[in-house]
C-alpha cells in the first residue's frame, strides 16, 4: 500500500536549450496534479537553460501550459548546487518524477537525482544513456538477436561514406538526437552526402540502414516491480505512407525554431483491431517485451517498429519519456488496455518505492 500524502517532486524544463525547454512545457506541463485523490502531495521544480532553478507548489504558478512557456514571476532563482541542496534538505521528497526532454537532462541530471538517493519513476540513468543512443540500443538488440533490426552500417565522423555498399532507399540518422530532427529518408546517392552531413551536426556517429517499406507502429510496455510481470499494451498505428518515414512527430515551430504545439495537426493514429490483426499485434508485442528485457528497462517503455509487407516487424527506437498527463502517448495506449491515468501512475509510484526498499 502507498501511504497517503506521499511527497512527490515533479521536475521539468531543460538544462540544455530553449527548444527542449519549450518542448517540456507542453509535455511535462500537461500533468494533472489532482491525480491520486489526496494520496500524493506534489511540488514542482523548474530547471532553465541558463542554469537557474525555481520551486513552486502549483505548476500553474510558473507554467502557462496553453502557451507552452514560463509565466512571468519573481520567484527565487537558484544555481544547481543550491537547488539540489534545497531538494534534499527542504523538500525531502519521497520520490521524484523527472520530465526532461533533452539528452543532458535525461542522462546526466537523472544521475544527479540518483546520487541524492531519491527514488525515481522511470528507471535508471544507465537505461537512459543506453536508449538515448540509437547505436548502443541497436548493438544490444543485435547481440541477443531476438528483436529484428533493419540491416545497416555505422559511420564515425571523418569516415569516408562507402557509397558502393549502400542500397536505396535508406534511412540516415544520428546516433543521438531527439524528435527525429536528424533523420532523413535518402532515395539516391546524390542526397546521401547531405543527409550524412546533417546527421553529423547532432552526433559524431551516424547510422545508415535499409528503409523498411510498409506500416509504422508503436507499442507500450509496462512492468510491475511487485510481481515482475512485463505486459505489452495495445498497438497503435501511425498514418504514414508506405514509401515514406513518419515526419509528423516533428513539432510545429515559430520563426525562432521553437516548438509552438505538442503535436503536428496532420498526425493521426488508431489502434489495431485484435479480431482482424491478432497475429501482427502478437508479433509486435513479443518483440517489444523482448526489447524491454534486453535493454534492462524498468517501469515503462515505448517501442516503434516498421512492419514490411510480409508482416515482419523491424525495430526503430525506444522512447522512455512520459509526462503521465492524460494526453501522453503512454497514458493513451494504457487506457486502451484498461488502465486509468490514476492506476498507471499508482503502478509507477509503487515500482519506484519497491526498488528503494530492495536496495535499503
Amino acid at each position: 500500500m502507498v501511504k497517503d500524502n506521499l511527497k512527490i517532486l515533479h521536475v521539468l524544463g531543460s538544462p540544455s536549450d530553449d527548444y527542449s525547454f519549450n518542448l517540456n512545457m507542453y509535455y511535462g506541463g500537461s500533468f494533472d496534479d489532482g491525480v491520486g485523490s489526496g494520496k500524493y502531495s506534489f511540488s514542482y521544480a523548474l530547471a532553465r537553460p541558463d542554469g537557474t532553478w525555481s520551486f513552486v507548489k502549483r505548476l500553474s504558478d510558473i507554467v502557462d501550459v496553453e502557451r507552452g512557456e514560463e509565466r512571468e514571476n519573481d520567484l527565487e532563482k537558484m544555481d544547481i548546487t543550491a537547488a539540489l541542496q534545497h531538494i534534499k534538505s527542504v523538500i525531502k521528497p519521497d520520490l521524484a518524477l523527472i520530465q526532461f526532454a533533452c539528452l543532458k537532462g535525461t542522462t546526466a541530471f537523472w544521475a544527479l537525482f540518483e546520487a541524492l538517493d531519491i527514488p525515481l519513476i522511470g528507471g535508471s540513468a544507465e537505461s537512459r544513456y543506453l536508449c538515448m543512443d540509437k547505436l548502443k540500443t541497436r548493438a544490444v538488440l543485435l547481440v541477443y538477436n531476438n528483436v529484428s533490426c533493419a540491416e545497416g552500417l555505422t559511420l564515425n565522423k571523418g569516415d569516408p561514406i562507402p557509397s558502393a555498399h549502400i542500397k536505396y532507399p535508406c534511412v540516415v540518422k544520428a546516433s543521438k538526437g531527439e524528435d527525429s530532427k536528424s533523420v532523413r529518408l535518402v532515395k539516391d546517392q546524390q542526397s546521401l552526402d547531405a543527409a550524412v552531413e546533417h546527421a553529423l551536426t547532432y552526433s559524431n556517429q551516424v547510422i545508415i540502414e535499409r528503409f523498411v517499406e510498409g506500416r509504422e507502429f508503436r507499442c507500450a510496455v509496462v512492468k510491475s516491480e511487485k510481481t515482475g510481470d512485463i505486459k505489452a499494451l495495445s498497438c497503435m498505428e501511425y498514418n504514414v505512407p508506405a514509401k515514406n518515414i513518419r515526419e509528423d512527430k516533428l513539432l510545429c515551430a515559430d520563426e525562432k525554431g521553437l516548438p509552438v504545439c505538442c503535436k503536428a495537426p496532420e498526425s493521426k493514429t488508431w489502434f489495431l483491431d485484435p479480431a482482424k490483426e491478432g497475429e501482427l499485434i502478437n508479433r509486435i508485442q513479443q518483440q517489444s517485451c523482448q526489447a524491454f528485457q534486453e535493454l534492462d528497462l524498468q517501469d515503462f517503455g515505448l517501442f516503434d517498429f516498421r512492419v514490411d509487407r510480409e508482416g515482419n516487424p523491424f525495430f526503430l527506437e525506444c522512447n522512455l519519456f512520459c509526462s503521465f498527463g492524460s494526453k501522453s502517448v503512454v497514458n493513451v495506449i494504457a487506457k486502451e488496455s484498461d488502465f486509468t491515468d490514476e492506476s498507471l501512475f499508482d503502478l509507477m509510484v509503487q515500482n519506484a518505492l519497491l526498488r528503494k526498499e530492495k536496495t535499503s
